[in-house]
C-alpha cells in the first residue's frame, strides 16, 4: 500500500480516525460506551527488537476484516469509523506516552474512554484515545509531533 512506504518502520504513529456519527462500542475491559460524531487520535507504537514494523501495525488497523485483539479494533470495527490520515515519528525507543500527552494537552482534546488503549501503558495515562472535535486535525497533530520529534513523517487515507 502506497500510503504505508511514507511511513518509517519503527516508531510511534498516530491513527486520525473520522466517526461520522455517533457510536456506540464495547471494548474488553470496559462498557458500553458512546462516543461522538467527530475525530479522534489513537496513539501506539511499534518500537524495539523483534516488534511488528509501525507498517505493519497500521496495514492491520487499516484492514477491515481481522480478529479483534486490541481497543482500537472495536472502534475501527465500526461502519462510520474511518482511519483518514496517519501521522508518526522514526524511532527506536518507546514515545507513544511523551505523544499522546501532547495531544492530550490539545485545548480541545477529551478522553472519551478511561483506559482505552493503555492497557500496558507505563506512564499511566487516562486513555491512548482522544476525542479533539469535528474539525478535521491533521495539521493538529502534525504540530503536536513536530515539538517532540524532528522525524515526523504524516499521510492521509484515501
Amino acid at each position: 500500500m502506497p500510503i504505508l512506504e511514507a511511513l518509517p518502520t519503527h516508531g510511534t504513529y498516530t491513527l486520525i480516525v473520522h466517526l461520522e456519527s455517533p457510536n456506540r462500542i464495547a471494548a474488553p475491559g470496559h462498557s458500553w460506551s458512546w462516543l461522538k460524531k467527530g475525530y479522534y487520535a489513537y496513539t501506539g507504537s511499534a518500537v524495539g527488537k523483534g516488534a511488528v514494523s509501525l507498517r505493519q501495525r497500521v496495514d492491520r488497523h487499516l484492514r477491515r476484516k481481522k480478529i479483534k485483539h486490541w481497543h482500537i479494533d472495536h472502534l475501527l470495527a465500526c461502519r462510520k469509523a474511518k482511519v483518514t490520515a496517519v501521522v508518526a515519528c522514526a524511532s527506536t525507543v518507546n514515545r507513544e506516552c511523551r505523544i499522546n500527552k501532547a495531544i492530550q494537552s490539545i485545548r480541545e482534546a477529551t478522553v472519551p474512554i478511561k483506559g482505552f488503549g493503555a492497557s500496558d501503558c507505563k506512564q499511566n495515562c487516562k486513555s491512548h484515545l482522544v476525542y479533539l472535535g469535528e474539525d478535521d486535525i491533521y495539521e493538529t497533530i502534525i504540530d503536536a509531533y513536530k515539538r517532540l520529534s524532528r522525524k515526523v513523517r504524516a499521510t492521509r487515507v484515501a
